[in-house]
């Protein structure tokens, strides 16, 4: 059978999609065909609804699957609206139309009250989805296959988008266990131009060695997912087997592949979860990767409380680049009451500490516009950073996924708009959702896009910084903007950002600049060593890592 998978990936973050290429994967090891409608205005030309109908028509595919995240579904279910209405109108009989994803494995029952989809999937659906293709390709019953919502019969009745039916017929079977990483197939890579993402990307490309994560952060969906495997195979929390691991030895035969066909890959992301969560696995890829003598460096996952120092060692032994920490919040209060992350503030100064001094480039996640969190506690954000002197950070808006508590906690304190449509299409990239009154959320806006401003204003608080000086009027000023300035400011920031820096490298200051996408705060050493061509890692690691980065970056600045 023919698959088509579309993934309405509109302005966001330019990416590849893990699950589709498994998904792909599987179903081309069993024989049938698969294709991608990549919707994304970063890979141009965008197929337009004309084309997408024409390839229905043309290609004839058995199956029409969409994969997506909250902020995507409004466009698939409007595509999915747009396919059926013309349909109707030419009397061709569309293909059923399913749809997977975070955002249908969080909000099952929603997704499939909106009438359009003939089947919505939930949870890991490998196994699932080869099963619902081998049945509708032999005529078999579809409607109870594990993991799917289906309507009787497995085509969604006439009407049911306009109410027409009760919607209440839909079965929704348990799901199965999940897949075996052992056993599964390389991903399908070439579903996607995965040649050009590459190249946009300038060379980083994603992988997977794991799958699972032991936490129960309350803005992530693992905690959902666990609890409904639980629920539906009636097993504990260690019987459903949510932590599975890729040897190592098929990892490094499916990075030869990779760099055999996409010989532009220059970074290795490991997308783990927590790459770092099982010391083992951990070492043994480490181990391999370092013997097999492949020279790309590779970045992975880890946590503040799971990087065991014998890992540390394995990871600046095999050439990991950059180590990236989930710190979210600088209250302790807020990180353990409102995001359930069980770590004290020495905890990330310790691993922070003790990651560098292996020569590896730290990473830190930050959120701003939580739930629950004061004033005061959100500008402690910006003192855990500037004292860690993290090697980056990266700062995003907390988006409340539908199915998290994340997202329980911000519907209770009233801070979700009525407008869920708009929600769903902003990036947490972009600006909050949420509404904490208009004097919060002009706070909340500043410090999301000018963060590196706010850490370089306190790094004197902690460290011998004179960069301080230089950004402590600017960051002041920012903070006093009313609404009408801010709102003309915000677009000039790179480029102020960009002639700070300049002046700060000039004058050998250590400090944090804008680089690489506008979120993203990066320690200057790193930056240049970078521009000029120099290893920081090497120079970095060791007890005398303090003194070797202050040479380092007074070096690469008179390279650069």
């Amino acid at each position: 059978m023919r698959v088509l998978f579309v993934y309405p990936n509109l302005y966001t973050q330019m990416g590849f999609n893990h699950g589709l290429a498994s998904l792909s994967a599987v179903l081309r090891e069993a024989g049938h065909e698969t294709r991608l409608v990549n919707l994304n205005e970063k890979l141009p030309p965008v197929p337009t609804p004309d084309e997408i109908r024409a390839l229905v028509r043309d290609w004839s595919p058995g199956l029409i699957g969409f994969s997506c995240l909250t902020m995507q579904y409004e466009a698939a279910l409007e595509l999915a609206r747009e396919l059926r209405a013309w349909a109707a109108e030419q009397g061709f009989e569309l293909p059923p139309m399913i749809v997977g994803g975070i955002h249908p494995t969080m909000v099952p029952e929603e997704v499939m009250a909106d009438g359009v989809w003939d089947h919505v999937g939930a949870g890991e659906c490998e196994d699932a989805l080869c099963e619902l293709v081998r049945r509708c390709e032999a005529g078999e019953r579809p409607d109870d296959v594990p993991n799917f919502l289906s309507w009787p019969g497995g085509r969604r009745p006439a009407g049911a988008d306009a109410g027409g039916v009760d919607k209440q017929l839909w079965k929704r079977n348990p799901v199965g266990p999940f897949p075996d990483l052992v056993e599964l197939p390389e991903p399908d890579y070439a579903l996607f131009d995965t040649a050009r993402i590459t190249e946009q990307k300038h060379g980083w490309f994603g992988l997977m060695t794991s799958r699972g994560c032991p936490y129960r952060c309350t803005y992530c969906l693992n905690h959902k997912v666990v609890d409904l495997y639980k629920q539906d195979l009636g097993k504990s929390t260690a019987g459903i087997g949510f932590f599975r691991y890729r040897p190592a030895d098929k990892m490094i035969a499916e990075i030869r592949g990779v760099l055999e066909r996409y010989p532009a890959a220059s970074t290795f992301i490991l997308d783990d979860d927590l790459f770092t969560m099982n010391p083992e696995h951990a070492i043994e890829f480490c181990d391999a990767y370092a013997a097999s003598g492949i020279d790309v460096p590779f970045v992975v996952n880890s946590h503040v409380k799971r990087l065991d120092p014998r890992v540390a060692e394995a990871l600046s032994r095999a050439g990991c680049r950059i180590l990236k920490l989930g710190i979210e919040a600088g209250s302790q209060r807020v990180r353990t009451r409102v995001l359930k992350r069980h770590m004290t503030h020495q905890d990330i100064l310790d691993t922070v500490e003790s990651a560098e001094e292996w020569g590896l480039h730290t990473s830190g996640f930050v959120m701003v516009g939580l739930p629950g969190e004061t004033h005061d506690e959100r500008l402690e954000t910006v003192e855990v950073l500037a004292e860690t002197r993290i090697g980056r950070f990266r700062t995003s808006f907390f988006y409340p996924f539908p199915g998290t508590e994340g997202h329980e906690l911000a519907v209770a304190a009233g801070l979700v708009p009525r407008d869920l449509s708009r929600a769903r299409a902003s990036s947490f990239t972009d600006g909050s959702i949420l509404d904490f009154g208009a004097e919060e959320d002009l706070f909340i806006d500043k410090l999301g896009v000018c963060m590196p401003w706010l850490v370089n204003a306190r790094l004197d608080a902690y460290h011998d910084a004179p960069a301080a000086k230089r950004y402590q009027p600017l960051a002041q000023r920012v903070l006093d903007m009313d609404a009408d300035a801010w709102r003309a400011f915000r677009p000039e920031v790179r480029a102020i950002d960009a002639r700070l820096s300049a002046e700060s490298v000039a004058a050998d200051e250590l400090h944090y600049a804008i680089r690489y996408n506008a979120f993203m705060g990066v320690r200057s050493d790193f930056f240049l060593a970078e521009e000029a061509g120099i290893e920081w890692s090497t120079a970095a690691a060791g007890p005398e890592g303090d003194r070797r980065r202050a040479s380092l970056a007074a070096a690469a600045s008179e390279v650069s």
